[in-house]
């Protein structure tokens, strides 16, 4: 079948999101700062580049990127083991798996992290390849992530499935002009047009299907 499904990682695959958050106060614990109101809920999707501009703007942080990156990749790695898989998408993505089609992960996460979050997974298998912003010029919106994966398994932008929990993932996919399918974990009230929108308590698969049977899930 010539078409395939490029899945994000975080709160779309793995509900990580928790642990991101542990990771990231631990290393504000460490540093002593105090961060305003609300800071890390504008955070979902944002790559860890931006994370860290975003938190020298706000707290006039002094640790370099790199510095700043180990710190908060030490206590993810910690905390690591509490990562566990969406409801149902182990069985889902065996489903598909038999069904042959082929897909990757591409991710806002670091390469390290990728890897740490799907460490002892049951669907890792699943995947052709991983893609992380540590593999690509830009982090989402930008497209490149999900262009590169669509090189690698030499598809067209219009024959990919692109599955986010975020709109900055969402973003990304339309920007790559591929499908996508906006499927987050709270409801969303004004979705991003141009995308498909799926509310929480709805189930991927039957729009999976309609993808994998037309010529385009697109809409304006």
């Amino acid at each position: 079948m010539n078409k395939v499904i490029l899945w994000d990682l975080d709160g779309t695959l793995i509900d990580s999101e928790p642990v991101h958050a542990l990771a990231f106060y631990a290393a504000i614990k460490d540093l002593r700062l105090k961060l305003p109101c609300g800071f890390y809920d504008e955070l979902l999707g944002v790559s860890g580049s931006e994370v860290y501009s975003k938190l020298v703007e706000a707290t006039g942080l002094q640790l370099g990127l790199d510095e700043w990156s180990d710190l908060k990749l030490k206590h993810f790695g910690s905390f690591s083991q509490r990562i566990r898989p969406i409801t149902g998408i182990p069985e889902l993505l065996r489903k598909l798996s038999l069904y042959g089609i082929l897909m990757a992960v591409v991710s806002n996460s670091s390469r390290t992290e990728v890897d740490l979050s799907l460490n002892g997974s049951s669907f890792r298998d699943n995947f052709q390849f991983t893609i992380s912003r540590s593999d690509v010029a830009q982090g989402k919106p930008a497209p490149d992530g999900y262009l590169l994966a669509a090189s690698r398994l030499n598809q067209r932008p219009q024959n990919c499935l692109v599955i986010e929990d975020s709109r900055t993932g969402a973003a990304a996919g339309h920007a790559a002009g591929m499908n996508v399918i906006y499927h987050p974990q709270a409801p969303d009230l004004d979705p991003s047009r141009g995308i498909q929108y799926l509310p929480p308590c709805a189930t991927l698969l039957p729009l999976i299907e309609t993808f994998l049977i037309s010529e385009d899930l697109s809409y304006e």
